[in-house]
């Protein structure tokens, strides 16, 4: 039977696409398939070492498939164009360098290059997916021809872990707790939640915090100027948290009474599934592919001032039939989730490949 091997420019925990490719990776060999993923050393996380093999090793045949998770100009990509084998461009979507212009001219460089990279790849690519219908039509701009749209996938059971101790006992004052989990990057737009938390925190409920959790190692100085942000509107509540561990995640959920992202630009955003999945009523930005994650659940703004995403946020908390419709919608959308066959979906996915 053919292989199937994944190719990725990073591998971590608590990362949306290294999630994605541990799943596919389960799916495939449940399937019978040889499957393993390949990142170089530089990227990967030294916990998840054991899990992945380096690039140099990966040398499929002309029968098998593999698969590139594009999202950065990358070693991985560099690998994938020059491979044989039945080529799939995964595509994750690219952040717009610009984002990032302001706090890191590299890495923006390597956005841009990604981007002027996408038609060669999808040229070089027997067949494209796409992981939201928003990603989808980025890859049609690019000259993809029949996309297929295979949704961000989501297993539960991660976050099913016991509480973690530590993080219940930081957290265990009683104020209202408004959660933010993702990348710590310019996109996510985070210093209008930080604004929209201080319409709140000193208007409406003084007795609240803002927990963020995400590694301060996605973009170091947008982190610091957050950081000076809270410090300059005078908001001791503002929680950097940095990256939470695997118990850590879901115990942030559990103690969360609402979820708000403000960011821009968002190829689909797990977290708006898995806060949905711990029953935290969500709040996001109506912008890319978070649309597409929430289904009809939660709420979706556009056009709001951060006084309003304020009052919005109030609401939500503090009325209770509403807080009930979001939550109901929400639970609706788990449910549909929870129908979904991965595996099915792959398997046919590669039939067609």
């Amino acid at each position: 039977m053919a292989a199937f091997y994944q190719l990725l420019s990073g591998f971590a925990d608590g990362d949306a696409i290294s999630h994605c490719a541990r799943t596919l990776r389960a799916h495939a060999r449940a399937a019978g398939w040889e499957s393993e993923i390949f990142v170089d050393d530089e990227h990967c996380a030294p916990n998840m070492r054991g899990e992945r093999q380096p690039l140099s090793a990966c040398r499929p045949s002309a029968e098998d498939v593999v698969v590139h998770h594009y999202s950065i100009a990358s070693s991985a990509l560099s690998t994938y164009r020059r491979l044989r084998g039945k080529k799939v461009l995964l595509y994750h979507n690219i952040t717009p360098g610009e984002y990032f212009d302001a706090f890191d001219s590299a890495l923006a460089a390597r956005l841009r290059e990604a981007r002027a990279m996408l038609s060669e790849a999808v040229a070089e690519s027997d067949r494209c997916w796409a992981d939201s219908q928003f990603n989808a039509h980025e890859l049609e701009a690019a000259g993809a021809r029949s996309v297929r749209v295979f949704p961000l996938a989501f297993e539960p059971s991660a976050l099913d872990a016991p509480p973690d101790q530590q993080v219940f006992e930081k957290f265990q004052r009683q104020l209202t707790n408004i959660l933010f989990v993702g990348r710590i990057a310019p996109n996510k737009k985070i210093e209008t939640l930080i604004e929209a938390f201080c319409w709140y925190n000193k208007t409406i409920n003084p007795l609240s915090r803002l927990i963020l959790i995400g590694s301060s190692a996605s973009c170091p100085r947008y982190y610091a100027m957050l950081r000076m942000l809270a410090g300059d509107l005078d908001l001791p509540n503002v929680c950097f948290e940095d990256f939470a561990s695997p118990g850590g995640l879901p115990t942030y959920y559990r103690m969360a009474d609402l979820f708000v992202t403000t960011s821009e630009h968002e190829g689909y955003c797990l977290p708006l599934v898995e806060a949905m999945y711990l029953g935290v009523p969500v709040i996001a930005h109506a912008t890319g592919g978070m649309p597409e994650a929430m289904g009809e659940a939660g709420v979706l703004y556009r056009d709001l001032s951060t006084a309003d995403i304020a009052c919005l946020m109030d609401k939500v908390i503090s009325d209770p039939a509403v807080r009930e419709r979001v939550l109901a919608s929400q639970r609706a959308r788990i449910e549909a989730l929870a129908k979904r066959d991965i595996g099915a979906e792959l398997r046919a996915l590669l039939s067609d490949v």
